[in-house]
């Protein structure tokens, strides 16, 4: 189940349109991952929630985002098995991958090491604090 919280496809600024990242919030709190989404969203970003890895993967054979927010700890495919997938699907070349876990272990920071682009982020965090770490992979 996905949740599209994207408004305008592209921003415009005079005569030349800028594309607007987009990005998936990936999270089996639906609460958490919507309001995220809309934080995004505030920011200026094009925001996507899904709620679990099955989602995830189906709504990135539609469009791959420019960012993901992934949960570690999810039921069915979590968030590694996740990552693993994408890697494997798109052959290294994925976007950037917040990870989002409250189990700092060395296997989620091995994962962080293993994936270009993967970094962890410590929960509990605010939605500022993702949107901002989001804002500086992207540079945006």
């Amino acid at each position: 189940m996905t949740n599209d919280t994207r408004t305008n496809p592209e921003k415009h600024s005079g005569k030349d349109s800028v594309e607007v990242p987009h990005i998936l919030v990936v999270d089996d709190e639906a609460n958490f991952a919507r309001r995220l989404a809309m934080a995004f969203t505030d920011a200026g970003f094009h925001a996507e929630a899904c709620y679990d890895g099955a989602a995830a993967m189906k709504a990135m054979e539609k469009t791959l985002p420019d960012l993901i927010v992934l949960d570690v700890r999810m039921p069915g495919m979590d968030g590694l098995q996740c990552l693993r997938t994408m890697h494997a699907d798109r052959e290294n070349k994925t976007p950037p991958v917040i990870l989002l876990t409250g189990d700092v272990s060395p296997r989620v920071d091995a994962a962080a090491l293993i994936y270009p682009g993967s970094c962890v982020l410590s929960k509990p965090c605010s939605y500022d604090s993702v949107v901002s770490l989001a804002a500086r992979l992207l540079r945006h």
